[in-house]
């Protein structure tokens, strides 16, 4: 399986079973454990957060809720908020091209071998519309061919540098710029260099001091998988990671006026063919269902490698995240990961469940 894919919004879903949800928020740890022993989902830990603050956290099957665990995709989403704080700066622009925010690379590394590829913009990237290869397609190179041959030279545990980008750009593209929907990593690899080159910092230090310290959340790369980096690298405890993508949420001031009008509008952003329609924006996929909008992503990383001198380095882990109108949001991680359908269904048994509990004193 290739890294941080998400599920097809328009997957037929199994049915779940019908329970008698709990009161108040062990709604939530119920929903979890039952959909944990229907997809044999060993370890699984949930955290809610309402009105600025945590209000419920639980794990089963040993999971602790208030460890940092690999966001695998839901990393997008801290990449799409340090370009959005390019853009409130006015150091990018969303029509910004790769031939004009990677000027640098191309001039010391040389040209992409595709030439298409100078006109990608910056919201084609975000938006998985560059006309990369990608996770449908069954051959997304970038966290599967590419990253395979990068690291029989070079470790896991640093960020990706520039021969890994070069790598990724000898390759040609699947379809022209702004064509299609494509879910692919490549893009926001890319827009971790584009955020190097425009800084001068590491993407690490600025995404860190430019984004995760004014949410009040706290973070790094992932000390055994930083090599997945803009597309899948960070790690966080699910609190940290909610109080960060409250500041993603678009009506978020933090955003600036130029990104809030950009993410709302679904051009040029459309997902597949389900009802009611889903846009992909700044990292995060959205909808509005008639109760306000929703904000979610998943994430997923497999990898089985031997261990190095460090330590071990296999994994096999699934994220989620979702924040609604009425101000919730919860985090869950679990492994073994699942795919298809199955975290689709979570997300929408947990909706229930946020419907029908109540706050505990």
């Amino acid at each position: 399986k290739t890294c941080c894919a998400t599920p097809r919004s328009d997957a037929v879903l199994p049915k779940v079973p019908r329970v008698e949800i709990a009161e108040g928020y062990d709604a939530y740890a119920k929903t979890l454990a039952i959909w944990a022993a229907k997809y044999n989902v060993k370890q699984a830990a949930i955290v809610v957060r309402n009105g600025g603050r945590v209000v419920y956290q639980a794990g089963i099957g040993g999971a602790d809720p208030a460890a940092p665990v690999l966001l695998a995709s839901l990393s997008k989403a801290i990449t799409g908020a340090c370009i959005a704080s390019l853009v409130r700066q006015g150091r990018l622009d969303f029509e910004t091209t790769l031939g004009q925010g990677l000027a640098r690379f191309f001039k010391e590394r040389g040209r992409p071998k595709d030439p298409r590829v100078e006109r990608v913009t910056i919201a084609q990237l975000l938006t998985h519309r560059a006309g990369f290869s990608n996770a449908v397609d069954g051959v997304e190179p970038a966290t599967r061919s590419v990253l395979t041959s990068y690291l029989v030279n070079h470790t896991t545990r640093a960020a990706p540098n520039a021969e890994f980008l070069a790598q990724q750009l000898a390759l040609p593209l699947l379809n022209d710029p702004g064509t299609e929907f494509g879910y692919s990593n490549a893009g926001y690899f890319l827009l971790g260099a584009v955020i190097e080159e425009v800084t001068g910092q590491s993407y690490q230090a600025y995404c860190r001091d430019h984004v995760l310290i004014p949410a009040g959340a706290k973070g790094d790369l992932d000390p055994t998988w930083a090599v997945l980096g803009a597309a899948g690298g960070w790690r966080m405890t699910g609190a940290d990671y909610l109080a960060f993508f409250e500041h993603v949420y678009p009506t978020h001031e933090a955003l600036g006026p130029t990104t809030l009008t950009w993410m709302l509008d679904p051009k040029d952003k459309l997902i597949g063919n389900s009802v009611p329609r889903s846009w992909y924006s700044l990292g995060v996929r959205m909808r509005d269902r008639g109760r306000g909008l929703e904000m979610w992503h998943t994430g997923s990383w497999r990898r089985q490698l031997a261990p190095d001198a460090h330590g071990p380095r296999s994994a096999d882990t699934s994220t989620l995240a979702v924040r609604v109108a009425d101000g919730t949001s919860w985090f869950v991680h679990s492994t073994p990961l699942v795919f298809g359908g199955a975290r689709n269904e979570l997300a929408r048994e947990l909706l229930r469940a946020r419907l029908t509990a109540r706050r505990q004193p």
